[in-house]
């Protein structure tokens, strides 16, 4: 590999995403590399890092990809790599063995496969809180945000908010003895308008509620996960970050998930995931208080079962970049793909049109005005046929 500079840079689209790299732009400052965070998805890099669905990695000289959400695409399981290609990219990060036993059922898959390797490392977002589950973080917490310490703390953080779900949570904590938690999406200025809406709604409506205590939306969620003893959810990534941290999740099966029109149920049947509907929250949560203790057990074990280098991970993909700026052999092993094999070509095409689509539409659409402007003229001819 060419000399690169010790310049490297992380792109983002969210607060949420750019959590993801605050340890490891903190380790990379460490090392030497002159870091730069930016939501310019065109960026110019040296060494670019990136976690968004849609990427464009043409811009770096190498480049790292990792996931923005532990269950990211969870309804293509398990191949994320057909719409969100990784053979683009220089080097791959996985943070567990669901997802290596994802990708090992896709590896003999071209678009799958980084060109110098697929490393199972971890979850960097979770690195710079791995210690703050001690009880002195908790009371800080608590203290900070006036929550009762003699009472367990179920927090609420879901993927999206609309029709009432906030609500529904509020109304079916009340019943119960419980700090009420909540944690929305801090929602990117001028994007996703509707949810924004939403969430604003839902704060006019428990903002004055002493019972119900509403987070800032740019708090890290590690921060209230660590506070809280159950959350709530439909299919969240913060539950998978939740049992990573040893506390129980529940997945509300019958809220809906407007990504789609009509919305859609939650696909939320990974095990480590209790199951309920919004009629039966208040019992499920108090089930789960009351057997504590075993329900807190399993979601520890099942996180030292599955969850890789949980406070390390950060070092290691710092690691791994400087191995290979340095044409140095990688000091850990990357993960054996299968043998390479061919696709069906129907397969094939709707992957290269996929990508086509994307590329047009997220790239030469924005950064050309002359195809911007086709674009948009193209698009009206069509609704125009469509009337």
């Amino acid at each position: 590999m060419k000399s690169l500079k010790k310049e490297i840079t992380f792109i983002y689209m969210d607060t949420s995403e750019r959590a993801i790299y605050n340890a490891l732009a903190e380790e990379a400052e460490k090392r030497g590399y002159q870091v730069k965070i930016t939501d310019n998805k065109f960026e110019k890099c040296e060494i670019g890092v990136y976690c968004q669905h849609i990427n464009f990695p043409q811009f770096s000289k190498f480049s790292v990809i990792m996931l923005h959400d532990i269950i990211q695409q969870y309804s293509n399981w398990p191949d994320l790599w057909f719409r969100e290609p990784w053979n683009k990219y220089d080097v791959g990060i996985l943070p567990s063995d669901q997802w290596v036993d994802n990708w090992n059922q896709c590896s003999h898959i071209y678009y799958a496969r980084p060109r110098l390797g697929m490393y199972k490392v971890g979850w960097p977002k979770a690195d710079k809180f791995a210690n703050i589950k001690d009880e002195n973080s908790r009371n800080a917490f608590y203290e900070k945000h006036g929550l009762d310490k003699s009472k367990k703390t179920v927090l609420y953080a879901p993927a999206w908010e609309n029709d009432r779900k906030q609500d529904d949570f509020v109304q079916s904590m009340l019943k119960l003895d419980v700090n009420i938690l909540i944690k929305q999406w801090d929602v990117p200025d001028g994007m996703f308008v509707d949810i924004a809406k939403n969430i604003q709604e839902m704060y006019e409506l428990h903002k004055d509620m002493p019972e119900v205590t509403i987070l800032d939306p740019k708090t890290n969620i590690f921060e209230a996960i660590a506070a809280s003893d159950i959350l709530v959810s439909e299919e969240s990534s913060t539950m998978c970050e939740a049992i990573m941290m040893g506390i129980p999740a529940i997945s509300v099966s019958n809220w809906l998930i407007p990504d789609v029109t009509p919305s859609r149920y939650p696909q939320c049947d990974y095990d480590f995931v209790i199951m309920t509907t919004k009629e039966e929250l208040t019992g499920c949560v108090s089930e789960m208080l009351e057997n504590y203790d075993v329900h807190k057990k399993t979601a520890e074990d099942y996180s030292a079962r599955n969850f890789a280098n949980i406070g390390k991970s950060s070092k290691m993909i710092m690691d791994i970049i400087d191995d290979c700026i340095e044409g140095k052999t990688v000091r850990y092993e990357a993960l054996t793909p299968a043998p390479l094999k061919s696709i069906p070509l129907g397969k094939k095409m709707k992957h290269m049109w996929i990508q086509f689509r994307t590329e047009l539409y997220g790239n030469y659409r924005v950064r050309f005005k002359m195809v911007g402007a086709t674009y948009a003229f193209l698009k009206r001819v069509k609704n125009l046929l469509k009337k």
